[in-house]
């Protein structure tokens, strides 16, 4: 298994996963077509760790409809919901056919979702509502509203809406003035625009400089280019659940002394910033988490 960097979503690797499913479809092909539901949903499978989170948060009576989440529930790198869903709920890979055993009326995918688990899922009729876009605050809010349409939890979103834009507001009031130039670095790659940091930079009262400089989305960045852009803030992830992790510090005291590193700004005045990486790399919940540790570290300084 791999994951997806967008989304977080567990994906297909290896041909050896693709010939039962193949199989699924043939048969699928022979049985006798099952009409799809419509309206509400009252047997939901979530396949995405942002659906996880979204029909944790949408309270009890969402929660009660749901038959199955993803196979990274529970995985505390990536899901903030890691150990709250019941441990009799099924953990259901993307690409296991136990996704139909559970008979779901409603399934939740994302647009990068395994073709061959689209094709199975149409091909006995199974709805499907599918998360198509990860680039900020605006998506995170449709997609929200979306799933608590399909589960009749309307207020529960709506509430949960309204104390996002509470919490962006008050990060708005406490900007840093001048706006400290950022970057968003990991593995040889920055966020730039039309990303989750670069509305995660806004908010917490940054420049994006990859953003700044005409790049757009997750683009390949050599070291070099990093240290030459000299960058106030430098922001990595670290491999802990929680940001008072000792492994957040131990990660920010590994990069600053890295070759060049050093020499810039954000290393020289102590603004290498960890942030958890299921928040950094987050579509949901994470992202304001991480707009407000990072707004709080910088005025630290």
């Amino acid at each position: 298994m791999t994951t997806c960097p967008s989304g977080q979503i567990t994906c297909p690797s290896g041909q050896h996963r693709r010939a039962p499913l193949l199989a699924a479809l043939l048969l699928a092909a022979c049985a006798p077509t099952p009409t799809p539901s419509t309206g509400p949903a009252h047997r939901v499978v979530s396949q995405t760790v942002l659906s996880d989170e979204i029909l944790w948060s949408l309270g009890p009576a969402a929660r009660a409809r749901v038959v199955g989440v993803s196979s990274m529930a529970d995985d505390p790198r990536y899901s903030r919901v890691a150990g709250q869903w019941p441990p009799e709920l099924p953990r259901l890979a993307v690409t296991s056919e136990g996704l139909l055993a559970r008979d779901p009326d409603l399934v939740v995918i994302a647009s990068f979702s395994a073709p061959e688990i689209k094709a199975l899922l149409t091909a006995h009729r199974v709805r499907l509502l599918e998360l198509d876009s990860f680039t900020g605050f605006a998506d995170y809010r449709r997609q929200l509203r979306l799933l608590a349409a399909a589960v009749e939890a309307s207020p529960a979103a709506e509430a949960s809406i309204a104390n996002l834009d509470r919490r962006l507001a008050a990060l708005a009031a406490h900007r840093p003035d001048p706006a400290p130039t950022a970057v968003a670095w990991g593995d040889g790659h920055t966020s730039a625009g039309a990303t989750t940091f670069a509305d995660v930079a806004a908010a917490a009262g940054l420049v994006n400089l990859p953003e700044s400089a005409g790049l757009s989305g997750h683009v390949p960045v050599a070291m070099e280019r990093l240290v030459a852009w000299d960058p106030e803030v430098i922001v990595i992830a670290c491999p802990a659940a929680e940001a008072d992790d000792p492994a957040c510090p131990a990660a920010e005291a590994r990069f600053a002394a890295g070759p060049g590193i050093a020499a810039t700004r954000a290393a020289r005045d102590g603004r290498i910033i960890a942030i958890p990486a299921r928040d950094l790399g987050g579509t949901g919940e994470g992202m304001i988490v991480s707009a407000e540790l990072l707004q709080a570290r910088v005025l630290a300084r």
